[in-house]
């Protein structure tokens, strides 16, 4: 639950792990996302990156995973990803993990995706 906000940045969450895990015996995980209230019925576009080290052609991160979810006005809504691949390969080689991205925006652009509750909103 720590958390960072730096100028021109988006705000990180970092999450420790025990020693004791091991790649192999991961048999699952999720990354659950808060997604915020809509006034309308909505659609919103969801990323989940993957950061890597630049490539020669200045490619920066992999695709995780997409999806379109259509949201209906009224409370706000929460969508697990898994991330079970990615936290046995960061396991298995700990210097690749240079984290995730997410982004999950509708139609206009605004961002919905919760990573830090504010004011009246709940984390998990």
């Amino acid at each position: 639950d720590f958390l960072v906000q730096m100028e021109g940045k988006p705000k990180c969450c970092f999450f420790k792990f025990s020693s004791k895990i091991q790649y192999n015996k991961v048999v699952k995980a999720q990354l659950w996302i808060y997604m915020r209230q809509v006034q309308k019925p909505t659609t919103v576009f969801v990323q989940i990156l993957r950061l890597i080290k630049p490539m020669k052609d200045g490619t920066r991160y992999t695709g995780i995973r997409s999806l379109k979810l259509d949201m209906n006005p009224g409370t706000g809504i929460w969508q697990s990803i898994d991330v079970k691949t990615v936290l046995q390969n960061w396991l298995k080689q700990p210097e690749s993990n240079l984290g995730i991205e997410i982004k999950a925006f509708d139609e206009t652009g605004r961002d919905l995706a919760v990573t830090f509750p504010g004011p009246g909103e709940d984390g998990l």
